[in-house]
């Protein structure tokens, strides 16, 4: 299974989300993804909450694979093992991801 930036993964989180696996967003650079035993992720929401400056939203379509409108929760980003993540469900658009690095930027004080 390949995975890359912008891709939207199923993976079993840490703690109480370990028991059934829910989407995230990878968000780290590709450069890593082959070599690295953790990928850097944010988990994402179908609880709309409308914070802009650091949650980016996401539409249910085909090609991000998911089947409600959903949230990327860049306040939440967590590392999480490569053997947790279950497959690949779609991927963001571009745009979708301009959006991310700029929340990224926003949260991190980059």
């Amino acid at each position: 299974m390949e995975v890359t930036r912008g891709a939207i993964v199923l993976a079993a989180g840490p703690g109480d989300f370990a028991r059934k696996p829910r989407p995230f967003l990878v968000v780290q650079s590709d450069i890593f993804n082959e070599t690295h035993a953790s990928f850097t992720l944010c988990p994402l929401t179908s609880w709309i909450g409308g914070e802009t400056l650091f949650r980016v939203p996401l539409a249910p379509s085909e090609s991000t694979g998911l089947v409600e409108e959903s949230e990327a929760q860049v306040d939440k980003m967590q590392s999480l093992r490569r053997e947790r993540i279950v497959k690949v469900i779609g991927h963001a658009p571009t745009t979708v991801m301009e959006h991310v690095d700029q929340a990224l930027r926003r949260w991190l004080a980059l």
